[in-house]
């Protein structure tokens, strides 16, 4: 027991006490003392772990327990030579390809109608962030490739749609031709006791209903080593074949305990390359640099999701590119998390920097909320605020007087707009007299000011990523609040006695409210009022103020909309708003209209004749969904 005890904590040596029934496990001795012990593998007294500091002044008895260190280095074995590589993009969290997100999924198809090399895979799993049914999803997607595909290839290199190349791939292709049969998977020595020791890798978890449940404890397998790292790998074609159709008593044992553990593929290729006639095919990297910050990413961030708590990158911004200063002359080439609505300009400057694409006409980043296509439920389950923007614009143009008078309207696609990061607003495309389709874009006229050099952000909203530090609707307008969110983030600790002063539109103070600093999270929830007068409809200011000196230290504005102002007949077509209140906030940026035979990937052709010369085609502009970006031309 004290010898598998250690194996799984990766010591090479365990000692046990004959008398107290103690077990130790050591990495490193004293090379002399090493020697002399192992000679004669005989029981010692007094001697001394030079990893740990501290003397033994008992009898024990020390053991090999057959641990052995691999994975270390790089030695390439042959020269630069031709590969095939299949990338295995799994996308998953807040941008899930379920069953019930067909949009993307749709998108995706058309992508492989035009694209021989790139195939959907056939079963569709919920990958929620740490649920079992992961890793059955990985070896299903090997099984397509070997048995359906055929498709000849080297390795495998799976990917998160938050994964960006840093090098050309011609670099990395001639780099894995180096290295045939090689397994390039992380795993961390180091933290093995941390993650042996933790109830997550202690319990057995189940994935039911789109939750992952914690049932009860697990019991190791005897005598083999467990390894733990990052779920992203790149695998050769001999170990997938393995790891998919091995039987041997090693890997059918692993493919069922690991199906029902969480975070299975953080731990089930390190576990099986090491245990298996694969160890010598093992290198300790998989290619990528990781932004992580622990005390912002290592949080409870995905309760809703599962009974566990766990580690996540955060985000690459622009303030981050000396990090990739050190990656030039290392075999690194790709990085991770990125994500364009919190921070595209990064993203642009390795496109423009690595590959030398002029992005200087690109199209702007949009992100789909609703499509025609989609079940009436995803139209249900935007928004109460997306709602009454959408019923704003809708109204702004039936009354359009190149429109007027129009017979039927019908929504087609809702998407936000970012810049650079920076969300700009929504666009909605529309069906009008069952005839032409326009697209309008409207603003967000919201004000944040900044007045004090301590602050470095002030925001309101819902629900935040608190990894971050972004609010996940950008949009500052809400429904008949009951609780909103303001973020307030310093660039430095400071003692300062502030408070936050919420004011109706008409410039009455509502709230004032006294608020500590936290420690990690600046975040603080704010009850809102209840909505009782068509005073409190309109643009509402939110004042960080220092109580010390009575000044104002940072103030923003929002949008407040009721339900009752939204009068209805149980029609959507005869809902009605006040546009005046709406339209300040949310003032119409421009009108385009669509060509029929208009897709992402159209190039640019003349004006409809039949539309009115001031709306131009929406393939000329670049906020719109049709206009050929740069980005797409493969």
């Amino acid at each position: 027991m004290c010898i598998d005890f250690c194996l799984k904590y990766e010591a090479p040596f365990a000692a046990y006490g004959e008398f107290t029934g103690h077990c130790n496990c050591w990495r490193i001795f004293n090379n002399a003392s090493v020697s002399n012990i192992f000679a004669i593998n005989h029981t010692c007294s007094d001697w001394f772990a030079d990893n740990d500091n501290r003397s033994i002044a008992e009898t024990v008895t020390l053991y090999r327990t057959s641990f052995v260190p691999v994975g270390t280095g790089f030695k390439p074995e042959t020269p630069p030579n031709q590969i095939s590589l299949v990338f295995f993009f799994l996308v998953s969290g807040r941008k899930s390809l379920r069953q019930n997100e067909r949009y993307l999924y749709r998108e995706l198809s058309k992508l492989c109608d035009r694209y021989s090399n790139i195939v959907m895979a056939k079963i569709r799993y919920r990958t929620t962030w740490g649920s079992t049914t992961r890793l059955l999803a990985e070896l299903d997607v090997y099984k397509q490739l070997i048995e359906d595909l055929k498709w000849n290839f080297s390795f495998v290199i799976s990917m998160s749609e938050s994964d960006f190349p840093i090098k050309p791939i011609e670099e990395l292709s001639e780099f894995l031709s180096m290295f045939p049969n090689k397994n390039f998977i992380v795993g961390d020595i180091g933290n093995t006791t941390e993650m042996l020791e933790s109830s997550e890798t202690r319990s057995i978890f189940v994935f039911c209903d789109n939750y992952l449940y914690r049932l009860g404890h697990k019991k190791f397998i005897q005598n083999i080593v467990y390894e733990f790292g990052s779920d992203w790998t790149i695998l050769s074609r001999d170990f997938i074949n393995y790891v998919t159709y091995g039987d041997d008593e090693l890997i059918r044992g692993l493919r069922l305990t690991f199906n029902f553990s969480a975070l299975p593929s953080e731990s089930f290729y390190h576990t099986a390359v090491i245990n298996s006639v694969y160890c010598d095919k093992y290198i300790r990297h998989n290619l990528r640099m990781v932004n992580w910050d622990r005390k912002r990413g290592c949080t409870c961030f995905n309760r809703d999701v599962g009974d566990l708590c766990g580690c996540s990158p955060v985000i690459y911004r622009r303030s981050d590119k000396k990090l990739f200063a050190g990656s030039t002359d290392k075999p690194i080439f790709f990085a991770r998390k990125f994500d364009p609505t919190i921070d595209e300009n990064i993203i642009d400057w390795i496109d423009e920097k690595v590959f030398g694409i002029d992005l200087s006409d690109s199209a702007l980043y949009l992100q789909n909320f609703y499509h025609v296509e989609d079940s009436l439920t995803k139209l249900n389950d935007i928004s109460g605020a997306l709602k009454s923007i959408e019923l704003y614009t809708r109204t702004m143009l039936v009354k359009h007087p190149k429109f007027h008078p129009v017979r039927s309207i019908e929504l087609q696609q809702i998407h936000a707009v970012f810049e650079l990061g920076v969300f700009q607003g929504y666009t909605f495309q529309y069906t009008i007299d069952d005839r032409n389709d326009f697209e309008i874009f409207v603003t967000q006229n919201a004000h944040t000011n900044i007045f004090s050099d301590s602050i470095k952000q002030l925001d309101i909203g819902f629900t935040i990523d608190t990894r971050d530090t972004v609010f996940i609707d950008r949009s500052r307008t809400f429904l008949d609040p009951v609780l909103v969110t303001v973020l307030f983030e310093w660039k430095y600790k400071t003692n300062e006695d502030i408070s936050l002063v919420m004011k109706d539109p008409s410039g009455i103070v509502v709230t004032r409210m006294l608020v500590e600093i936290p420690e990690d999270i600046p975040i603080v929830d704010v009850m809102f009022p209840e909505i009782t007068t068509e005073c409190m409809i309109g643009i509402w200011s939110m004042d960080l103020v220092s109580n010390r000196f009575n000044n104002t230290l940072a103030s923003l504005d929002f949008l407040i909309v009721s339900v009752n102002e939204m009068e209805t007949n149980n029609d959507d077509n005869n809902l009605s708003i006040d546009v005046n209140i709406v339209d300040k906030f949310w003032p119409i940026a421009g009108i385009c209209s669509v060509r029929k035979d208009t897709n992402v990937c159209s190039k640019r052709g003349s004006k409809m004749k039949t539309i009115p010369y001031e709306i131009n085609d929406c393939d000329q502009n670049r906020w719109s969904a049709f206009y050929y970006d740069v980005k797409t031309n493969w």
